[in-house]
């Protein structure tokens, strides 16, 4: 004997979803529709870490995180991402692309005359903060409620793994 399962008549709408169709009426014509391709996210905890970045700093990473594919990895030009951000040449690109190196939000690797790049979780750029003292307990404190919030492991101070 099959048992089929009756559909849920008192399924609520999602809590956004609702606010959204109270507060902003229409704004299905208006938004973007992830179901349709097309979106990328950025790392909620990201926001907890655009004060160490400096605007072009945020504006590349940004850029290679909307060229990265599922798997992280992109490997624009630096030609092209100056073109696409409207910077004049690779000269204006390539010390934020050092810099977001040195501070471990990318990982760049050259082969084959292309330069790749691996974009990190922004959660690695806090640990190596936090190691470094230059997260004082406040803002360590912020990180660690959102990422509990995400329920995701918290960050610390000291070196969990043998980097």
């Amino acid at each position: 004997m099959v048992i089929k399962k009756k559909p849920a008549e008192n399924v609520r709408e999602h809590r956004d979803l609702r606010y959204r169709k109270q507060y902003f009426p229409g704004a299905d014509a208006v938004v973007f529709d992830t179901n349709r391709k097309g979106f990328v996210p950025l790392p909620i905890v990201l926001r907890k870490i655009l004060w160490f970045l400096s605007p072009p700093e945020l504006r590349v990473l940004i850029y290679l995180v909307l060229r990265a594919s599922k798997y992280a990895i992109c490997y624009p030009t630096e030609e092209e991402i100056a073109h696409d951000l409207g910077m004049s040449g690779r000269k204006n690109v390539t010390p934020h692309l050092r810099s977001l190196e040195e501070k471990h939000f990318i990982k760049t690797h050259t082969a084959l005359g292309k330069k790749f790049f691996l974009i990190h979780d922004p959660r690695i750029a806090l640990e190596r903060l936090a190691q470094a003292g230059k997260l004082d307990d406040n803002r360590l404190f912020e990180v660690n409620e959102l990422l509990e919030d995400l329920h995701q492991q918290p960050i610390s101070k000291s070196s969990s793994k043998g980097s």
